[in-house]
């Protein structure tokens, strides 16, 4: 038995005394337990209210003296911390984008306005509405081990998990945003989580989702996807490399590059769509510049021949098109990679019978390089180009350059081969130092070419000292 003033029951906790490691005071401090209510509650359906201390400047007395300073009083207020209402739950037309983009900016602490808002909502097999972000910017730590993808998960407004990893794959890892489940227990654990079921529908859901998103801002917003493509096409081509081509299927028509032709970003459609009657390959150039790929000697004989070719210029780009190894039954062919199939019945020909008259000189190139490269042969689609550096095998140029990088990778090396315009006067003077029988002369010659080749490969020459020693020579 009790008197009271008023119905109802008082709850009191007794909170700890601080210790060194812990600091209980926050559970009574305002703001603290505000935040707390704002992180975990904010969508819970009821009204959290607490008595909230605020100041009030006191007027100014009618008698004060010069020297009088403002004063303030304190006075509480009971006011409502939670929101109550998530605004994933409102359809898209019942909320504005500028509360769309505060709530992003807000919660996820950037300062830009999202390249593009998502709603989803599911009934059924699975319950749930979602409102996730692209953003238009990479966050400062995108590319940091610090850098954790996931949504922040609810269940019935109530925050269970901050960044559930389970509901985005590596590649989308760059979206943000908040999945409401009724579905899922309050007190599941991160192991039963990853067990769940209905968490794989909303996965698979969310990723269908996003990927339709990011096709509708290709096809209706090229300018913004681009943008969104500079911040982060890289995380799409990793997706594709990883898990052996696993999600290749998925991804390819998400992939953008620099064609080298239009002079501008074009898709895999747009580029097989734009093929020439006869064209066999989609084209590449891998180098460290859209500018260096496409001077390249064999881009420039891909782009004679009336083909385009896509110029490559991150370290992944070659990784992805090799595990993407087709794209509507066109396969990929690295410009590097030597026989580009480009010459005539008549050229193949005319290459063949060079290459056996010239058999001699070739090789003696060739031994005059000590094992530089693998081979010495004539080509014919080099046009003004007097020579140029093709591979022979599972590893580029460029990904010899990429892997050296790595470290222990220090023994990888392409298998070069040389190649030497025909048609150039270059190669007449070549023959005419062999005929003459001048070995010293014919192999400076060669170090000179084979030097020049690395170069505009945007390889380091071995010694660039020698190089010079030996261009003076010439000049002399």
């Amino acid at each position: 038995p009790a008197e009271k003033d008023a119905a109802g029951t008082d709850i009191t906790l007794y909170i700890k005394d601080n210790t060194d490691t812990e600091n209980y005071d926050r559970f009574v401090d305002e703001y603290g337990l505000q935040s707390l209510v704002k992180k975990y509650s904010d969508y819970i359906r009821y009204p959290i209210r607490m008595m909230m201390t605020h100041s009030h400047p006191i007027p100014k007395p009618e008698d004060a003296g010069d020297d009088w300073k403002q004063e303030y009083e304190e006075h509480q207020e009971l006011e409502t911390l939670n929101s109550r209402i998530p605004i994933w739950k409102r359809k898209k037309g019942e909320a504005t984008d500028e509360e769309y983009n505060e709530f992003y900016k807000n919660s996820f602490y950037d300062f830009a306005d999202p390249a593009r808002v998502i709603t989803a909502s599911g009934e059924g097999a699975v319950n749930y509405n979602a409102v996730l972000f692209i953003p238009s910017h990479a966050p400062y730590d995108f590319y940091t081990k610090e850098y954790k993808k996931g949504l922040a998960l609810y269940s019935s407004g109530v925050l269970i998990m901050e960044k559930c990893e389970d509901l985005l794959p590596d590649y989308f890892n760059f979206v943000r945003g908040v999945v409401d489940s009724s579905d899922l227990s309050l007190n599941i654990s991160r192991e039963l989580l990853q067990q769940n079921h209905q968490l794989k529908l909303i996965r698979r859901n969310i990723e269908k989702k996003i990927k339709n998103e990011l096709v509708s801002m290709r096809d209706n917003e090229r300018e913004k996807y681009e943008d969104f493509w500079k911040a982060f096409g890289r995380v799409i081509k990793f997706g594709v490399y990883s898990d052996y081509g696993a999600n290749k299927d998925t991804l390819s028509e998400l992939l953008i590059f620099y064609s080298a032709k239009e002079k501008k970003m074009t898709t895999l459609d747009e580029y097989v769509s734009a093929m020439p009657e006869g064209q066999k390959y989609i084209y590449f150039a891998a180098s460290d510049s859209t500018d260096r790929a496409a001077k390249l000697p064999n881009t420039e004989a891909v782009l004679d021949h009336g083909y385009d070719c896509l110029l490559c210029t991150e370290d992944i780009d070659e990784f992805c098109l090799q595990i993407l190894n087709q794209y509507k039954e066109k396969s990929f062919k690295n410009v590097g990679s030597g026989n580009l199939e480009l010459e005539t019945e008549e050229e193949k020909a005319s290459s063949k019978a060079s290459s056996e008259d010239n058999k001699g000189l070739l090789e003696a190139i060739r031994d005059a390089l000590s094992g530089k490269v693998k081979e010495v042969r004539t080509s014919s689609v080099l046009k003004e180009h007097p020579v140029a550096l093709s591979s022979d095998g599972p590893v580029s140029i460029e990904m010899e350059k990429v892997l050296k990088n790595m470290p222990g990778n220090d023994g990888i090396h392409s298998e070069k081969v040389l190649e030497i315009n025909e048609n150039h006067p270059v190669f007449q003077a070549l023959k005419d130092t062999a005929a003459a029988g001048d070995s010293e002369k014919l192999a400076l010659y060669s170090k000179i070419l084979y030097d020049q080749a690395l170069l505009i490969e945007g390889l380091p020459i071995e010694d660039p000292v020698e190089y010079a020693k030996a261009v003076c020579t010439l000049i002399k």
